[in-house]
């Protein structure tokens, strides 16, 4: 654990690779850089790489200042990445707004390795960060008893973690973004009963010809950009989010979004005070064209496949009720902590082949 101001003029002396790569950024960004290379997650196939503008950054910060009201001497937690958008935004925000960083490596839970008392004032973590911290039972007002934002990014959380989430009372917020957009441009409320984004201040939306969202935002320089994320838009500044369309399935003619099948198996799985991660995927298949499949991760021996296939029945359309369950003890992921789905399909397909 480091405290420090990014805008002294000496940094202590790094004494590992994440220090010293966050350090390296802030002198690039004194120094006036205008372009940053960055990489998307990586969880619909290879990173691409991806240059944000320095203005766009800062839009983005200024953005988050107006959102949770920010203030110059604030404490904001770092433990992420910087290679991705979601770490380097909390160095932008600390150097935009003059915040004070609390440097924390990365790690499944950074929490463990702040030692001192400290007021965080602005968090942010992944879905399997978060989900880590919650079952090590920590006191988190040990740590954010003046919070203004906790923010959970990177995927949706399970069923039982929201739960979870829900009892903590705090302001956490699931957020909206990507690279793109240079970080979060909507957020909900984890403790609200919907699951409905509201987009922060002067970002505009719409849907493209296929459903997809279509973000204009201070943080896009004001240009309108198209995602692959299929959503319904609720007003004309909240939506929600159905799907990936890049993970749409076509199954005997029906377009199926898996993350709807994927929500109502963490909800099956939260009843049962079951832990296990899952994700629907189409097979090629000579009579469907794409036959959906179910993965589950665990280790343990899943017993309640027939329990689970009614639930789906009771709770799902006929169509989107998985052809086959595949049980996997681990499941690939990528570093932003998202399902590797394509290979750990791919690892699969190869075992089975050996």
């Amino acid at each position: 654990m480091l405290v420090f101001n990014p805008h002294n003029a000496n940094y202590p002396e790094p004494v590992n690779s994440f220090q010293e790569e966050v350090f390296d950024f802030c002198r690039q960004w004194k120094l006036g850089k205008n372009e940053f290379l960055f990489h998307t997650s990586g969880s619909t196939g290879k990173p691409k790489p991806i240059y944000l503008s320095r203005l766009s950054m800062i839009e983005s910060a200024n953005m988050t200042m107006d959102w949770l009201h920010l203030q110059e001497g604030d404490n904001v937690l770092l433990c992420l990445p910087i290679e991705y958008i979601a770490g380097a935004m909390m160095l932008v925000r600390a150097l935009v707004l003059k915040l004070n960083i609390v440097l924390v490596e990365p790690s499944q839970n950074p929490l463990e390795e702040i030692t001192k008392p400290i007021n965080i004032h602005l968090a942010s973590f992944v879905t399997t960060q978060w989900s880590t911290i919650l079952q090590s039972n920590p006191n988190l007002f040990t740590f954010f008893s003046e919070v203004k934002g906790i923010l959970i990014g990177g995927s949706e959380l399970t069923s039982s973690v929201e739960l979870l989430t829900k009892e903590i009372q705090l302001p956490i917020f699931q957020t909206y973004g990507m690279t793109e957009t240079s970080s979060h441009i909507a957020f909900r409320q984890i403790s609200s009963e919907d699951a409905i984004y509201q987009c922060l201040k002067d970002v505009q939306i719409k849907l493209n010809d296929q459903g997809c969202l279509c973000i204009h935002s201070p943080s896009t320089l004001n240009q309108w950009i198209e995602t692959n994320d299929v959503a319904e838009l609720i007003h004309v500044n909240q939506f929600s989010i159905l799907g990936r369309n890049d993970f749409a399935i076509n199954s005997g003619g029906r377009k199926i979004h898996p993350e709807i099948i994927e929500k109502c198996c963490h909800s099956f799985f939260a009843q049962h005070s079951i832990t296990c991660k899952t994700f629907a995927y189409g097979l090629d298949d000579d009579f469907y064209g794409q036959k959906l499949v179910l993965f589950i991760e665990t280790i343990d021996e899943l017993n309640i496949q027939i329990q689970l296939i009614d639930y789906l029945k009771l709770n799902l359309e006929s169509w989107e009720v998985p052809k086959q369950f595949i049980v996997l003890p681990e499941f690939l992921y990528t570093k932003t902590g998202k399902i590797d789905r394509p290979n750990t399909l791919t690892l699969y397909l190869n075992n089975l082949i050996s």
